[in-house]
C-alpha cells in the first residue's frame, strides 16, 4: 500500500483559486438582474436629470407632456407603450441614441440618453429602482419593455 502524501501548498492554493473562481461565476450567473421595466431599472435621480434634459432636447418636438405632435410620436401613454411592448429596452435606448435629437442625432451621451429614458419610464408609470440604468445598450438587453406588469 502506498503511503499518503499530503498535497503541496502550491497545489492547495491552485485548487482554492479554481474553487473561488467557480463560486464567483455561479454567483454572477444566479444574481437576479431586472428582466422587466417593472423591476425598477432606473433611479429617481436619473429621472430628475432626465426631466431637465427632456425639456432642453426633446420637448420642442415631443411636447412638454410627452404627448407628441404631428410627425413626432408620443413618448408616454397607451400608444407609446403598445409600440414598445415585448421589445428589449436596449432597442428603445438605441433608437434614441442613434436618431435623437432630430436636429442633431447622436449629440447626447449614453448617460444623457439613459437619464431621458428614465424620465420617460417614470412618466409611463414604471417604478423607480435603487440602481441607476447604465447608458449602454448591452446593459439593457436583458430588460424587457412590458406595457403591463407581468404576473410572477
Amino acid at each position: 500500500m502506498a503511503a499518503f502524501t499530503p498535497p503541496s501548498k502550491e497545489r492547495t492554493r491552485g485548487d482554492s483559486r479554481v474553487l473561488f473562481a467557480l463560486a464567483a461565476i455561479a454567483v454572477c450567473a444566479f444574481a437576479q438582474t431586472p428582466s422587466s421595466v417593472w423591476d425598477g431599472v432606473y433611479t429617481e435621480a436619473q429621472a430628475t436629470r432626465g426631466l431637465a434634459l427632456y425639456k432642453q432636447e426633446c420637448a420642442s418636438c415631443h411636447g412638454m407632456a410627452l404627448e407628441g405632435a404631428g410627425q413626432f410620436p408620443p413618448l408616454a401613454g397607451d400608444d407609446f407603450k403598445a409600440n414598445w411592448n415585448g421589445q428589449q429596452l436596449s432597442d428603445l435606448f438605441e433608437k434614441m441614441r442613434l436618431s435623437m435629437p432630430a436636429d442633431h442625432p447622436g449629440k447626447l451621451s449614453g448617460d444623457q440618453n439613459a437619464d431621458i429614458l428614465a424620465y420617460m419610464l417614470k412618466q409611463n408609470g414604471f417604478p423607480v429602482g435603487s440602481t441607476a440604468m447604465k447608458g449602454e445598450a448591452n446593459a439593457l438587453k436583458s430588460v424587457k419593455f412590458d406595457s403591463t406588469k407581468p404576473s410572477k
